[in-house]
Order: C-alpha cells, then sequence, then structure tokens
C-alpha cells in the first residue's frame, strides 16, 4: 500500500470537490442548503454546516488507499450512532460525468461487540483483534456499518484501490443529552469564565486536530480540575461532525486524571450515577482509570 502523500490529496481533492459530478452528487445526497469539508488524516467527509439531531446525511471521500480511521489500524468508535449504513458511489475522476465501478476493493473493519479493548490514551481501538472482522465491500448495494446492537460500534473503511471513492453515508443519532455549563462557568470571575468558554469553542471547532495547539493546551489545563472535569465531562454530549470532538473532550479528561486521578474517578463514577454524559464514555475511562 503507497503512503498517502498530503498535499497531493488535497490538491486532487480539490478538484475533485469543484467538479460538476461531485456537486451533482452533494446536492442529490445532501441537499442544497450550505455545507463544508472536515478533513481527516486519509480521508475527506462533506456534511450540512447544520446538521438535524436524528438523521446525519454526508459525503465520505476516501483517496486512494485512504482510510476513515485515525489511522489505518485504528477503529473509530460511533456511540453516537444507533445505526448507520453506508452506500459506495464508486470511483470518481472529476473528468468524468459518472461515477466507475469498484468491486471488493473497499474493506470494512469492525466489532463484532459493543464493547472492546482501546487505546491507553485515547477511546479508539487496535485492529484486527478477537472480536473484530473484515469484508470487502463493492459499489450500489447498502450496507450497514453500525447495528443497534452494538455491532460495529468500532469500524473503519479503507480503499484499496488507487483511484478516489466517494460513499454515501446516512446515520441514526441516539438520543443526546443538553449540554449545561453554567453551574461550573458562574464559579469563575467573569474574564476567566469568557476566556475558558472561548478555549471550549476552539476545541470544538478543531476536533482532535487542536493537540497541535499545545499554547492552547496548555493554557486550557492550568484552569481548577475541579472546574474543567465536570465541564469535560458534559462536553462528551456534543454531536459530533466527523472531527471527533468526543473523544478530544475524552483524551483530555485523561491528561487531568494523570495529575488528579482521584478527582476525575469520583466525577465519572457520580456521572455514570446521574447519566449525565454517554455511558460509552464515561465506562471507558472509569476502566482506564483503575489500571
Amino acid at each position: 500500500m503507497s503512503p498517502l502523500n498530503q498535499q497531493n490529496i488535497q490538491s486532487s481533492f480539490y478538484g475533485i470537490k469543484n467538479s460538476l459530478l461531485f456537486k451533482k452528487t452533494v446536492i442529490k445526497f445532501i441537499g442544497k442548503e450550505r455545507v463544508e469539508t472536515i478533513t481527516r488524516p486519509a480521508c475527506f467527509f462533506v456534511r450540512l454546516k447544520k446538521e438535524g439531531d436524528k438523521i446525519i446525511k454526508r459525503i465520505i471521500v476516501l483517496p486512494p488507499y485512504g482510510f476513515t480511521g485515525d489511522k489505518i489500524d485504528l477503529l473509530n468508535p460511533h456511540p453516537e450512532a444507533r445505526k448507520a449504513k453506508i452506500k459506495i458511489l464508486g470511483k470518481i475522476n472529476p473528468t468524468r460525468k459518472g461515477f466507475s465501478p469498484i468491486t471488493r476493493e473497499v474493506k470494512f473493519n469492525f466489532s463484532t461487540i459493543r464493547n472492546i479493548p482501546t487505546e491507553k490514551n485515547s477511546a479508539y481501538s487496535k485492529s484486527p483483534q478477537k472480536h473484530c472482522k473484515s469484508e470487502l465491500k463493492s459499489w450500489k448495494n447498502w450496507f450497514y456499518v453500525v447495528k443497534e446492537s452494538g455491532w460495529g460500534n468500532f469500524h473503519s473503511l479503507i480503499n484499496l484501490s488507487n483511484e478516489w471513492v466517494v460513499m454515501f453515508l446516512e446515520k441514526e443519532l441516539t438520543d443526546q443529552k443538553k449540554i449545561n455549563l453554567y453551574p461550573y462557568l458562574k464559579k469563575l470571575p467573569r474574564q476567566k469564565s469568557e476566556k475558558l468558554q472561548i478555549y471550549l469553542k476552539e476545541i470544538e471547532e478543531s476536533g482532535d486536530s487542536i493537540f497541535t495547539n499545545k499554547v492552547l493546551i496548555h493554557k486550557f489545563l492550568k484552569y481548577p480540575s475541579h472546574i474543567l472535569v465536570p465541564i469535560l465531562i458534559q462536553m462528551l454530549n456534543l454531536q459530533e461532525t466527523g472531527k471527533h470532538e468526543n473523544c478530544t473532550f475524552f483524551a483530555l479528561l485523561l491528561k487531568i486524571a494523570k495529575k488528579n486521578k482521584k478527582l476525575v474517578s469520583e466525577k465519572v463514577d457520580r456521572a455514570i450515577i446521574l447519566k449525565s454524559a454517554p455511558y460509552y464514555y464515561l465506562d471507558n475511562l472509569k476502566n482506564k482509570l483503575k489500571i
């Protein structure tokens, strides 16, 4: 498998994104409203700027040998999905009017149960392992990537071909709780509270790429842990956009736990009792904090 060149894939994606075929595909599958592109390490998501809170529709674009995971050997968690399915639209060439066939060249790696071991400092999981399987997929047919039983809760898609591939994702979300940060922010002086909200917004908008901004992370983690921890637990309820926001707040909780494990453990236990955040993240945190 050839290594991905970020500069080359960005340049090629620009041509695909502006092609008539791709523009028609976006309108057909997700609508005429304003869209935005989410750039991942080895793929692109095109989503509505304002998505609903029940049904999510996105276009996934995989470069040659690209993948949807954070890394090629990682499965991403999707606890926000009640169920989700994919339709491979085919290979795309911006100079052509239609998609080309793709036969058994998209590898679907997935978990067969809801809970599988995750990495030490993240919510992602390595594949393959005992409760993971792989299937080769072709174009035109729908297939589930997440089922209500928890099957596929961790998954990744890999393009095995040397051409660009376009897929359509339709996802039904689980019920999500509203985020309420006011009880914690009001404990801070006004200026510090406003600054913290700016940091939170920047983290939300950046997702896991925020960890390249070491200055911001340092400033954020300087806030009192007893203020940050319940706020970060609340932020686990955020509706994801493809930038792995929830996993980012999860990772920040683990960073705080390195210095204040007892506090994080107590707040997580309390959140589990109150059901104040998705159980997947809370239970995963609890298990990691036992180590």
